[in-house]
């Protein structure tokens, strides 16, 4: 990725009515702005836009109408000849063309409406089991890439499905062929997947044939497990700050551990993709192109040109202030490795977007990213894992709230933790499983009572996990699992009732009962096993804390993940105290490279708004590497560090944080 880290997603979505198109692309003029924001490669949208339109003189593909210059065949040469790697986009998910000229391939709602940009004033999405895929879009696709074998690779655009679809007779006929009902949640995520990944492996071949070497990627893959696609060359995780602040930040500690090339894609745009006459805060810019460097090295930034094809400076003076903040850090960021600490492990995930819990047959969202929050918020460093990947490594996994976590699993965290690792377990999704439940009682050294019937109860930690949580029993959602205690495990929560046994489902002034007697049965519990330790915990903690927010149930995790790991047996240490600080412990050969980078996003009421980030001085690092470091220094001021070392530890004081800085340790 050295020769393609400072890249950008040029947009060009302009609808088929616009008349004039391209009359001021200069080619050699854009490719010059390029290179003067220090951008060494571009995926341009010239192939197929969502509008449906191509930008490239041929017989077979749909050209834009008002198209007044090739760009495509402009652009080539004069992008090779300054060094700028081309890659190209195609847009298949969202094409308003051809559901305008074939309105029987849109994508239907349940309720029989159809996506077929209701005169224009929504995007228009053709289904993939349709006619469209084989009569319009891979005939395009094959003469395309027979036409530019030189092109770096093909990305392709909004391979999903929206929500509340697909009902058209097409995916009912094959939804019949494969057994599922389509009006059941999880089976119409099953026949998303089998369908999308059917086109992606035809689409792929179809690149391959033409160059074996043209790379081959698409968006909306990210989502755990569906990134481990083998139609996949590589990964390119879209995910700007604007959107949300956790989103990127947990799952790009998925996306780097799957072992394939991988960036990460921003925008230019406060708002999102495309809003015309806005710029990004140069500040905000800068924090996400440091929490990309932090965890996949290598950045895209997105531009949308306009219509005439003519850049605007002022976009390109921006990218280029931060891309010339990149050029000062990348050499310490770029093909590095995590260093394996504290592992969430993620159920494999389906493409089923609904806002209910019983919509997912898995693991729910708020609980992965309420994990993610949790560690992000309290300067731990961690990695998002699934069940292909070794657990050895981690000296903590996280068990937040899973529901369908594959049961062949049980196996090897039996032998990580009889051998010594670490496991944290919350909420009571796996306790339904016979298997898991059998499994959880064994190490845990309790018995399963059940589950609660209400959806909710009070959780109050004990001894060693209620430093800095207040006496006071906090109310978390979710069916607490009940247990009996057996000889051997320690209590270190209480559980308690609501008021006069109120269930959460009655209400009581604004929301649920007051807090009432202490229950009979524990809030969490902690064991040995073998060498190892578990604690079973059964509120729902990252889930309530994605919901509410509150720090004392966010330090009632940290506290159990210390009480579970010392700090003797802790790889990494940083005393920010602060939830602004994100902490990213990297390797490279020959060295550890600590990131931290600071988050301050302002008041608001959209998007999120990142204006100014405040000074942080003198933050207290404490590192347990396998040897003594020769030198310790940070970037990119490349101020050498004075540091201590003393049974296995090496400490030192960063001195001051201003977005980013890195902290190097070289052996």
């Amino acid at each position: 990725m050295q020769n393609e880290n400072r890249k950008i997603h040029l947009d060009f979505h302009t609808p088929y009515w616009v008349k004039e198109v391209g009359q001021q692309f200069d080619a050699e003029k854009l490719v010059k702005v390029w290179k003067n924001a220090h951008i060494n490669a571009a995926t341009v949208v010239f192939g197929l836009c969502a509008c449906g339109n191509a930008y490239y003189e041929s017989e077979h593909a749909p050209v834009h109408p008002g198209l007044k210059t090739d760009m495509l065949r402009e652009l080539l040469p004069a992008a090779e000849r300054e060094g700028i790697t081309i890659y190209v986009h195609f847009g298949p998910g969202i094409n308003d063309r051809s559901v305008v000229e074939h309105p029987e391939w849109a994508m239907v709602c349940e309720s029989g409406r159809r996506l077929d940009t209701n005169g224009g004033k929504e995007w228009g999405w053709a289904c993939f089991n349709s006619p469209y895929v084989t009569e319009w879009f891979y005939p395009q696709l094959r003469d395309f890439v027979r036409q530019f074998p030189q092109v770096a690779g093909v990305f392709l655009d909004m391979v999903t499905y929206p929500r509340d679809t697909c009902y058209c007779s097409h995916c009912r006929t094959k939804a019949v062929e494969l057994g599922l009902n389509i009006h059941q949640p999880s089976d119409l995520a099953k026949l998303w997947e089998h369908t999308l990944e059917s086109f992606m492996a035809e689409a792929r071949t179809i690149v391959k044939e033409a160059n074996p070497d043209m790379g081959f990627t698409s968006n909306c893959r990210w989502f755990v497990g569906g990134a481990r696609s083998k139609s996949l060359d590589s990964i390119e995780l879209e995910a700007p700050v604007s959107w949300n602040s956790y989103h990127y930040a947990v799952m790009s500690r998925y996306i780097r551990n799957l072992g394939i090339p991988h960036n990460a894609q921003t925008t230019r745009f406060p708002k999102n993709w495309g809003y015309f006459g806005s710029l990004n805060n140069e500040v905000q810019l800068k924090y996400e192109c440091a929490t990309i460097l932090a965890t996949l090295g290598a950045i895209c930034i997105g531009d949308h040109l306009p219509a005439s094809g003519k850049p605007e400076q002022a976009v390109y003076d921006l990218i280029g202030t931060a891309y010339e903040f990149v050029k000062d850090r990348e050499d310490w960021a770029l093909d590095a490795r995590t260093v394996p600490y504290i592992a969430i492990l993620a159920d494999y995930q389906q493409m089923v977007r609904g806002d209910r819990a019983e919509d997912f047959g898995h693991q729910a969202p708020e609980s992965l990213y309420g994990a993610g929050l949790t560690l992000l918020e309290g300067n731990r460093h961690f990695d998002v894992i699934d069940a292909q990947h070794e657990l050895e490594p981690f000296k903590l996994i996280w068990l937040a709230e899973n529901v369908s976590l594959d049961e062949a699993m049980s196996v090897n965290l039996d032998a990580y933790v009889y051998n010594g690792g670490k496991l944290l377990v919350t909420g009571g999704g796996l306790w339904s499983s016979t298997l898991w439940r059998s499994w959880l009682e064994r190490v845990a050294k309790v018995r399963w009572l059940g589950n609660a019937c209400e959806d909710g109860e009070f959780f109050q930690p004990v001894e060693q996990i209620a430093k800095d949580v207040p006496s006071a029993p906090m109310f978390v959602k979710g069916y607490f699992p009940r247990w009996d205690v057996y000889e051997g495990a320690a209590i270190v929560a209480e559980a308690y009732r609501p008021y006069e046994n109120i269930p959460p489902s009655q209400r009581y002034g604004h929301f649920h009962a007051p807090v009432g007697e202490k229950a009979s049965y524990p809030g969490a519990v902690r064991a040995a096993y073998g060498a190892g330790e578990v604690i079973v915990c059964a509120a729902e903690l990252a889930r309530d804390y994605f919901r509410i927010g509150s720090k004392h149930v966010r330090q009632s995790v940290l506290n159990m993940i210390d009480a579970l790991l010392p700090f003797s047996e802790q790889t990494v240490e940083v005393h920010a105290h602060s939830p602004s600080v994100e902490v990213s412990l990297m390797e490279k050969e020959g060295m550890w490279v600590l990131h931290l980078t600071q988050y301050s996003a302002k008041r608001h009421t959209g998007n999120t708004v990142i204006e100014e980030v405040p000074l942080r001085y003198d933050i207290p690092v404490v590192l347990r590497p396998q040897q003594p470091p020769k030198r310790v220094y940070t970037v990119p001021t490349m101020e050498e560090l004075e540091w201590s070392w003393h049974d296995g530890e090496m400490r030192c004081t960063v001195p001051e944080l201003h977005i980013h800085v890195m902290v190097v340790v070289e052996w």
